[in-house]
Formats: C-alpha cells, sequence, structure tokens
C-alpha cells in the first residue's frame, strides 16, 4: 500500500519536468516552413529534436543547453539558484549526408528562438 502512495504521488511530478516545444524551421530564400519539434529530457539541458524540412526529408537529432542568465545565491558561494535562459546548440541529421546546425536561445525549459545552417549552403530561422 505504502508503495502505491508514493508512485502516485511521484509520478506526475517526473511527467511534468518533461516536455515537447513545436515550432518551425523557416527558410531564409524561400520562405518554406518546415516543422520542429524538441523534445526535453526531464532535467531540462538537453533532448533530442525532429524536423520534416520542406521537401519532406527527415531530420533527427540531439541538442544541447547551458545556462545563461541565472540568479545566484551569494550566501551559499554563488551557487545558480534559478536559470532565468539556457542557450544551445541543436544537430540534426538527414538523409544522403545532409547536416543541420542550429544555435539558440531560450526561457529555462520552455521556448526559444534562433538562426541554423546547413551544409548545403542553406540558412534558416528557428522559432520554437
Amino acid at each position: 500500500m505504502f508503495r502505491k502512495v508514493i508512485f502516485t504521488i511521484v509520478a506526475p511530478v517526473l511527467v511534468a519536468c518533461a516536455a515537447d516545444h513545436q515550432g518551425y524551421l523557416l527558410r531564409a530564400d524561400t520562405g518554406q516552413r518546415s516543422p520542429v519539434v524538441f523534445h526535453d529530457k526531464p532535467n531540462g539541458k538537453h533532448g533530442s529534436v525532429e524536423a520534416t524540412m520542406a521537401n519532406g526529408e527527415q531530420c533527427r537529432g540531439q541538442f544541447n543547453t547551458v545556462p545563461d542568465q541565472v540568479t545566484k545565491n551569494w550566501e551559499s558561494n554563488g551557487e545558480i539558484e534559478t536559470e532565468e535562459s539556457q542557450i544551445g546548440v541543436a544537430i540534426l541529421k538527414c538523409a544522403n549526408d545532409h547536416i543541420v546546425r542550429c544555435n539558440f536561445s531560450r526561457a529555462h525549459e520552455g521556448p526559444g528562438s534562433g538562426h541554423c545552417f546547413d551544409n548545403q549552403g542553406q540558412k534558416y530561422s528557428l522559432n520554437f
């Protein structure tokens, strides 16, 4: 009985920490939109990302973030108390050695924006 109560209380907390953020890549030269989804891991510092390019090409990869703007608790050796925003990098691998790299900033575990480029010379804006 005791184990059941702990699982019931803890499970919703774990699920609430992971999140999906949907958005799009906007190709600079044509204005074509490609849907993108960032899947945060429960700690909010990394996860997977997937996109479907305007031509139907499927791309998948990973992203990592580091704290950008933080509030520190100077009474406890300057430890980070809250993380206001993050900066990150996402690398997506597509078909035929097509690689898309994105640099972005976002609210802590939240929406963000940035710029991407690929190994075929294309540039994109990123919004999610």
